[in-house]
């Protein structure tokens, strides 16, 4: 409880209260006549003590003062600078999240690069104007002239729809075919 600095309210009234004891043993004009009778009457000792009591009016207005200034004054500096705070959060939380997508992809292209790797393959575009497609025996043959030479780069299965169109058209490369793989056997 908050004290107003050099005010003593002129009635002080305690808030104990019982019937077992009286709330009050007299009135006296000085501290002596109150010690004096305390001794000559009672077996106790001087002791300090916080009691509560009630506020008077004056001191529920200066209060009321106080709340008010801070609820006016005082409470909207800490709002505010709370909202700041949260803004704030807010968009280092939206850092942090933004970050730890480039790590995350940063870590994914490192894996990436490194299956690569491990695998030893990568794509090549090739040249359209040195590279054939031919169908044979229910596949696509991709061949290249690279380096002098005509290699085999890729092979790809029909489809059953493809099959049926192209069985017709593909008995020249079959003989073709046949007879390169003849003259590799017999060479």
């Amino acid at each position: 409880m908050r004290k107003i600095e050099n005010y003593r309210p002129p009635v002080i009234e305690f808030t104990t209260k019982t019937t077992e004891v009286p709330s009050s043993l007299g009135k006296f004009k000085t501290d002596d006549e109150a010690r004096l009778f305390m001794a000559e009457n009672l077996l106790a000792m001087q002791t300090k003590l916080t009691a509560t009591r009630k506020l008077d009016e004056y001191e529920k207005e200066q209060l009321r003062k106080e709340y008010t200034l801070e609820l006016e004054d005082v409470l909207p500096t800490y709002r505010e600078a709370y909202l700041d705070a949260v803004n704030q959060f807010e968009r280092a939380k939206k850092l942090e999240k933004d970050a730890k997508e480039m790590v995350n992809a940063s870590l994914n292209k490192i894996q990436n690069l490194a299956d690569e790797v491990n695998d030893g393959i990568t794509e090549m575009e090739l040249d359209q104007a040195h590279t054939w497609e031919v169908v044979y025996n229910g596949k696509r043959l991709y061949y290249t002239y690279m380096d002098g030479e005509i290699k085999l780069c890729r092979m790809v299965l029909l489809s059953p729809d493809d099959v049926e169109d192209l069985i017709t058209s593909s008995q020249k490369n079959a003989s073709f075919f046949e007879g390169k793989m003849k003259a590799k056997n017999v060479g």
